[in-house]
């Protein structure tokens, strides 16, 4: 054992380039300790190994060189601490980040599984949805290009980092009044299905009750729709139902998912209610 060392033993006894201790010595954050008169070489001090230890943990923290010099040259416990609670607060918010994007993807790829695995991906299906918030800016489009400036205007209004595109939650909205018309190609109002954690505006916000949806899936461009929609109006009213409020059409499988048009798939899905006996029998009169 000895007390001095040169540049290649201290970074391999802490596991780090010595490279990256000739950095930390030009920049002053961690300098050699001894200095040979005779030959100018440079040598740490194995009692120095505590200084590097917290350098390097401070690194881990993701701390830049900057602010580690500044926590070595007023280092108390006042100061200290108060500089490790703002790196908290900062990985708390990047790890609530994460969370929300590993969500985001597990979801998708869930999906993505469960789409993989079915048969006839084109039936008509009935299932209770939970309640959503919609994020929209209330935007009408009818074209490939008022889609594209739809959707980068809610990016750039999200305050979240997870992505939208390849999380079924960008869809539009089908007016009740315009399906009930059958007017299937008419303009809908462009939206994201907002986190719980996402701050929206009241005006920005359209809240879509819980509860039973019929749902059909088609393959092909937004505009695409007519006859999904037919056929799917027309078994409600084969069954008795009746639509309780606007349809959403949700993008399922995009371009972020696959480079095979014939792939990119929506669904869409019409909130409904069984008719009541009496409505039916003063209808059939």
């Amino acid at each position: 054992m000895k007390e001095r060392l040169s540049i290649s033993e201290m970074a391999q006894l802490r596991g780090i380039s010595a490279e990256t201790l000739r950095h930390y010595d030009r920049i002053g954050l961690f300098n050699p300790q001894f200095v040979d008169p005779q030959t100018g070489y440079r040598y740490y001090s194995i009692f120095q190994y505590e200084v590097l230890g917290t350098i390097k943990e401070l690194r881990q923290l993701g701390m830049t060189t900057t602010e580690i010099k500044q926590y070595f040259s007023e280092r108390n416990i006042r100061n200290s601490a108060e500089l490790l609670a703002a790196k908290h607060a900062e990985l708390v918010r990047k790890l609530e980040e994460l969370t929300a994007l590993e969500e985001n993807v597990r979801d998708k790829l869930t999906f993505l599984q469960e789409i993989l695995s079915e048969e006839d991906r084109s039936a008509i299906m009935f299932r209770m949805i939970e309640r959503r918030r919609l994020f929209t800016l209330h935007q009408q489009i009818n074209s490939n290009l008022e889609l594209c400036y739809g959707v980068l205007g809610l990016e750039n209004r999200l305050t979240e980092t997870a992505p939208i595109l390849a999380s079924n939650r960008l869809g539009v909205l089908l007016s009740r009044d315009s399906l009930e018309a059958g007017r299937f190609e008419s303009p809908s109002t462009i939206f994201v299905v907002a986190k719980r954690a996402t701050a929206v505006q009241k005006s920005n916000l359209i809240v879509v009750p819980a509860g039973m949806f019929a749902c059909i899936r088609y393959y092909g461009e937004l505009w695409n729709r007519s006859d999904s929609l037919a056929a799917l109006l027309g078994e409600l009213e084969r069954q008795g139902f009746e639509m309780t409020g606007d349809a959403l059409q949700i993008m399922q499988v995009d371009i972020t998912i696959t480079d095979n048009p014939s792939e990119v798939m929506f669904e869409i899905q019409v909130p409904v209610r069984k008719r009541a006996e009496s409505q039916s029998r003063f209808g059939d009169a």
